[in-house]
């Protein structure tokens, strides 16, 4: 899902296709905090997440403005990921050893007609040993099984769009054989 979703937002907007897709595994670096035994705290603070990409922005815009579009590029991919972490993440870590949450949540129920419950609950609690995490979760298997069906129901898009990304794909390994 980290890697799943921004990408695809950003193909969306029609950004440049190869620059999207080699920037794209920036979106599951601070999952490597996990080797560290800090999970969600190390890879997941706003250091790593934002000085040090506010850093890359301001290097780029004053000294090298051909990198500014892959330093927001860089920006967007780890941003996105603490965003779809947001059920813990220790955000402030290493001075706050508490991750923050936000956890929204959406029931229907048909029993006695339509009703839709929204509820929210956030705040801190203590940081939670995360240990490993599964490679692929219930919800990422529910979007590429949903991906999936999208592609045989939209089958000439689909074709289409796995075209243009290998396509782009072969461009960039054309240019690391150069």
């Amino acid at each position: 899902m980290h890697l799943l979703l921004p990408t695809l937002f950003l193909l969306a907007l029609r950004l440049d296709p190869k620059r999207v897709l080699l920037l794209a595994p920036l979106a599951v670096l601070p999952d490597f905090d996990a080797l560290f035994g800090l999970h969600r705290a190390l890879g997941h603070s706003f250091i790593p997440i934002l000085v040090l990409p506010m850093a890359l922005l301001v290097y780029a815009k004053y000294r090298r403005p051909e990198w500014f579009q892959a330093a927001v590029l860089v920006q967007f991919f780890l941003a996105s990921h603490v965003v779809l972490d947001l059920g813990g993440v220790a955000f402030l870590w290493p001075f706050v050893k508490e991750q923050f949450y936000f956890d929204p949540g959406i029931t229907f129920s048909a029993d006695g007609g339509f009703h839709m419950d929204f509820t929210l609950d956030y705040g801190l609690r203590p940081l939670a040993d995360m240990g490993t995490t599964s490679f692929l979760s219930d919800t990422g298997f529910a979007l590429i099984l949903l991906g999936l069906l999208a592609a045989v129901i939209f089958r000439p898009q689909a074709r289409a769009a796995l075209r243009t990304t290998l396509d782009a794909v072969k461009g960039l390994f054309a240019r690391v054989h150069r």
